[in-house]
């Protein structure tokens, strides 16, 4: 059976699939596989002879003046070691065939009227590797030789070509022209390239199709890669590994010096009355001549505010780069909404030639500061070897920000006891790649837990950064949740009160309404854990939060679960209606919705339920602030922990990893039987 390969060096990474269990990877695990792909973190070099690379590029081409490279991949290859490229394959003796589809009219200036010159790709290894094929078409081709392509089908001569293996920077991709160029005219077309792989005898032989994931390298992912395996007749188009790392040589007699396009509208930007933030916008060169300054334009409400002129520390010389700039955006003495545009009139001190110029937003001004919540979704599972470093961070973030973040952990794959279907599915159709993961408000996403977005030093906690980072924006509104347990316990009522900080029309905000439950258990639950891979690494002498499960076994039992989603409303774009248009500062406007509790199966203990309300900005899909609070029972009006009632301490340590047997003066941290991990605090 053929199996799609996809191989990598990314630290922690992994596939996330609702279907076969969301099967993950983690940096602990070994490579695992679903039904139709596997990702590897390793993989040792096999078959293939060295071979010295010439003294000069073998397959180059000299630009002529009108000329420019261009392609949904931008042209900055990761590396020319073949081993570092990302790669795709199915692992056998097939032909491929990959390309990209060009659309008469785009965003890049590079369709009608632009004349295709030539090609750029990379071929892992030759070896093993014949029929090699250049192509254009209108359709995608049938046939195993590409020859009904409609436009071109050109054969390349394999000693003409260089490959990655052994190769040097400057001689490791084959650029090659077309023998009849193509001008694109009202029609699509494909470009692409195709060759037959002979025998398998390494890692480049069964992934031999390069492929891109940075998205600071790709422009566009609509039409990025094509790809078909022998003579299939089925083209695949999905992009979510990557896309094709290829290039088009474009001329034209018309081309664009001095352009760059802007990102066409941004989302609310709020801002302290007379107050100054930013707003990051990318610039995007469709201009030969590249980007080295540009002048900018913000209007408010029709008024110019701001004018200046930025230059570049690093010039971008190339079609196809991007530029993020922080635009500063003034707040004015009167809280409410303003229409504001930012416009980039001149690029390289010439007039901007791109094709959108200007980006037009809202900005909110507030009388006041709200107080900020960060919202964060933990995705985790029983079956996520890397799940420990979830649990960790949840207890770090406690300790650390206390009510200031509102937690709540969606466990994903069917065969997790505490599963929930279609926050599973809002994960996998959000891009949620591998697990553990974590997202801030919607707005940072698959942040690693406890280590954090920036994964390069593992013995520290990363993940406060990304909080921190969070805490720092600003809220346009208030939240607060109450829930309570009707009296005969069959539903959760939930009330809401947004508190607005500004008065205008808005129709892009609504409610989202979680449970979450505390202290889930069963004996016969079995967690995996990875985390011995790290035993003799210093986690547990950094932290000894880990020390259970560094030094605790491969699967795991007797665990407690908190902050567990159990049930949802509102999931994506919150309840239709909960939040009225219409705002004006200061006045309360009240959410309810009730959860008939039958319908919630996972629910182990009512009384251990927790209610969150978020408030989400439906346009952008981020989220603006939340709340969460204990649901309350008729009979006591608060809840206790059954489940901790029961534990006993199994071992105490000092921060500094010291294990104890009676209270110190200072820090404790005490293990529990159930597996909680507290810090106490003995004076």
């Amino acid at each position: 059976m053929v199996r799609e390969l996809l191989f990598c060096t990314t630290l922690c990474a992994g596939l996330y699939s609702a279907d076969a269990c969301a099967q993950g990877l983690d940096r602990l695990q070994d490579p695992t596989q679903n039904p139709t792909t596997e990702k590897y973190e390793t993989f040792v070099h096999g078959g293939g002879t060295e071979a010295k690379a010439p003294a000069i590029a073998k397959s180059h081409i000299d630009l002529r003046d009108n000329e420019v490279w261009w392609g949904y991949f931008n042209g900055e290859y990761k590396s020319n070691d073949a081993y570092d490229l990302l790669k795709t394959g199915w692992s056998g003796e097939l032909t491929y065939a990959a390309g990209i589809k060009i659309f008469s009219q785009n965003d890049f200036d590079m369709g009608k009227g632009k004349t295709i010159e030539g090609i750029k790709f990379v071929i892992p290894d030759l070896k093993n590797i014949e029929d090699v094929r250049i192509w254009i078409s209108t359709t995608l081709s049938e046939k195993l030789d590409m020859s009904d392509c409609d436009i071109c089908v050109q054969n390349l001569d394999k000693a003409d070509l260089v490959q990655a293996l052994n190769s040097t920077p400057d001689n490791f991709t084959n650029e090659i022209r077309f023998n009849t160029p193509y001008t694109i005219g009202d029609e699509d077309v494909y470009v692409g390239y195709s060759f037959r792989v002979t025998q398998i005898e390494s890692t480049y032989d069964e992934c031999p199709l390069v492929i891109e994931d940075r998205e600071a390298n790709i422009l566009a992912k609509e039409g990025a890669l094509y790809k078909r395996y022998d003579d299939d007749p089925e083209w695949m188009d999905y992009t979510t590994s990557g896309i094709l790392a290829m290039q088009v040589l474009f001329s034209s007699a018309d081309m664009k010096s001095n352009a760059v396009n802007i990102t066409d509208s941004f989302t609310d930007v709020a801002v302290k009355k007379n107050g100054t933030t930013t707003q990051p916008l990318t610039l995007s060169t469709i201009g030969k001549d590249g980007l080295s300054s540009f002048k900018y334009v913000v209007t408010t409400n029709g008024e110019v505010s701001d004018e200046q002129t930025v230059t570049l520390d690093e010039p971008i010389t190339q079609i196809g780069g991007e530029y993020t700039y922080d635009f500063p955006l003034k707040g004015g003495d009167t809280q409410g909404v303003y229409n504001t545009t930012i416009k980039i009139t001149e690029v390289n001190g010439a007039a901007n030639e791109g094709l959108y110029t200007e980006s037009a937003g809202q900005t909110i001004v507030v009388e006041n500061a709200p107080e900020r919540k960060v919202f964060i979704e933990d995705y985790t599972g029983t079956w996520v070897k890397g799940a420990p470093f979830g649990f960790i961070n949840k207890m770090k973030l406690k300790e650390l920000y206390g009510d200031k973040v509102v937690v709540v952990s969606s466990h994903n794959g069917a065969k997790d006891p505490m599963y929930l279907k279609e926050y599973d599915t809002y994960a996998y159709r959000s891009g949620i790649k591998s697990v553990p993961s974590t997202v801030i408000d919607r707005t940072y996403w698959a942040i690693y837990p406890y280590l954090g977005s920036d994964m390069g030093q593992y013995l520290r906690y990363g993940y406060a950064d990304d909080v921190d980072r969070a805490l720092t924006q600003l809220p346009v509104a208030s939240v607060d949740v109450e829930g309570k347990l009707s009296d005969d316990e069959t539903t959760v009522n939930v009330e809401a009160k947004v508190k607005f900080e500004f008065t205008g029309e808005k129709d892009n905000y609504a409610l989202f309404y979680l449970l979450t439950e505390d202290g889930m258990q069963d004996e016969s639950w079995v967690q995996k854990n990875g985390m011995g891979f790290y035993a003799g690494k210093g986690y547990e002498t950094y932290d000894p939060l880990f020390e259970q499960y560094v030094n605790g076994p491969e699967e795991m039992t007797g665990l407690v679960y908190d902050d567990v989603v159990v049930a949802i409303k509102g999931l994506k774009t919150g309840v239709e209606g909960s939040i009225s248009p219409t705002i004006q500062i200061d006045e309360i406007q009240t959410g309810k919705e009730s959860f008939d509790l039958s319908e919630y199966p996972v629910i182990q203990d009512k009384k251990q339920l927790s209610a969150c309300v978020v408030i989400l900005d439906t346009k952008s899909g981020k989220v603006i602030n939340a709340s969460k609070c204990k649901v309350k029972s008729v009979e006591t009006g608060i809840n206790g922990n059954k489940a901790a009632s029961k534990a006993v301490e199994v071992v105490r340590y000092t921060p500094d990893g010291r294990q104890v047997s009676q209270p110190v003066e200072g820090v404790n941290i005490i293990r529990y039987s159930d597996g909680r991990i507290v810090k106490s605090v003995v004076r």
